[in-house]
């Protein structure tokens, strides 16, 4: 059991390594420490002169969460740790917590996904209304690319629900990010109105 702990753990910690791995170049082509954090922080431009809220929003929150996944990147190898020492001292069976590794595992996977993508899509979406058309084609692109935004927002939300559940005192932080989903999600609603009722074929 408590190999199958371990494993679990081992497992985590190099999905982890693997996907830091997968955002970074390699070779001569990869920035040195310095310019990987410019890299990181740098916001989605907007051909506007005045970036949309929801736009200013999504770039903030990209920071933010990048900012928090570095400072807490050992996060999942602490509660891997301290699950395992649980089921040592019997205050847990093996059944409950290969559940909570996991979980938190997607939702950490979720979170880093999401996160570049909103301020991305966000964007794409906010075309539709500064660059107005009347080809029904890409009002559906634009509709779809909102629904996509929305729909990350909500799977971020709950990834960051999974991680406050099992970390609370992290709730100041997370509560703060949280709260920046919330009102993106609110403005898009106002913004794109018939976007949650939209159906993405192969999708919703």
């Amino acid at each position: 059991m408590a190999q199958q702990l371990t494993a679990a753990l081992n497992l985590t910690k190099q999905y982890i390594d693997r996907l830091a791995q997968s955002q970074e170049p390699t070779g001569a082509q990869a920035p040195d420490n310095a310019q990987a954090q410019l890299l990181e922080e740098i916001p989605v431009r907007s051909s506007q002169p005045q970036p949309d809220p929801v736009l200013i929003l999504a770039n903030e929150y990209l920071k933010q969460t990048g900012l928090w996944l570095k400072a807490e990147k050992q996060l999942l190898g602490r509660a891997g740790r301290q699950q395992l020492l649980e089921v040592r001292l019997g205050l847990r069976t093996e059944l409950e917590v290969m559940p909570i590794l996991y979980a938190l595992k997607d939702a950490w996977e979720m979170i880093r996904w999401y996160r570049t993508l909103i301020p991305v899509k966000t964007q794409a979406a906010l075309r539709s209304l500064t660059e107005p058309t009347n080809d029904p084609y890409f009002a559906v692109y634009y509709l779809g690319k909102a629904k996509l935004v929305l729909v990350s927002i909500d799977q971020s939300l709950r990834a960051w629900e999974t991680i406050l559940h099992h970390f609370p005192e992290k709730a100041d932080d997370l509560l703060d990010l949280m709260a920046m989903l919330s009102r993106m999600s609110r403005e898009m609603d106002v913004l794109f109105p018939q976007a949650r009722a939209f159906q993405r074929p192969g999708l919703d």
